[in-house]
């Protein structure tokens, strides 16, 4: 089964969970946010969220370092739920 994954096309056996997609490549779900074709999974629904033909899988991971932690995605820094031009008081 073939899909993208961090922008680059591998073959995954068979259709899976997002929980047994991490736990094949011994990624720890507290240290990854998964988005799958462009929508963020809560990781309360990757027991239960499968992965199937053709889907594009992005593993994103925190910057921490300091105070305090960030996140980049799609172009944009966020800091916990919130991005961080929205919590601009000058924009």
């Amino acid at each position: 089964m073939l899909v993208t994954i961090n922008g680059k096309k591998e073959n995954l056996k068979d259709i899976i969970t997002i929980t047994e997609f991490l736990e094949e490549r011994r990624i720890r779900k507290e240290v990854v946010v998964i988005e799958l074709n462009d929508k963020i999974i809560d990781k309360s629904n990757f027991d239960t969220t499968y992965i199937k033909e053709n889907d594009r899988i992005e593993l994103l991971y925190y910057m921490g370092g300091g105070s305090p932690s960030f996140l980049y995605i799609a172009g944009s820094f966020w800091l916990g739920r919130k991005r961080i031009s929205d919590l601009l008081i000058f924009k």
